[in-house]
């Protein structure tokens, strides 16, 4: 599980440095897509921060750069 968007960028980041030594930064553009845990109330069921379902709210993008040190 992911904290963040950010969090997954480093991660994918770092993961394609360490993998290719070829390669000296990365640049990543991700969307900043807003989910909310489901409603399963009608269901009779409780949703424990398992089921989630995408915002139609504007969102924008992350962009980062990871580089070697």
């Amino acid at each position: 599980m992911s904290l963040s968007v950010q969090q997954t960028l480093l991660a994918m980041g770092s993961a394609v440095l360490e993998e290719n030594p070829e390669v000296s930064e990365i640049s990543l553009i991700m969307p900043n897509k807003h989910h909310i845990p489901f409603n399963l109330d009608q269901f009779g069921m409780d949703n424990q921060n398992e089921i989630f379902i995408a915002t139609d709210e504007p969102y924008g993008y992350i962009t980062g750069t990871v580089t070697r040190e």
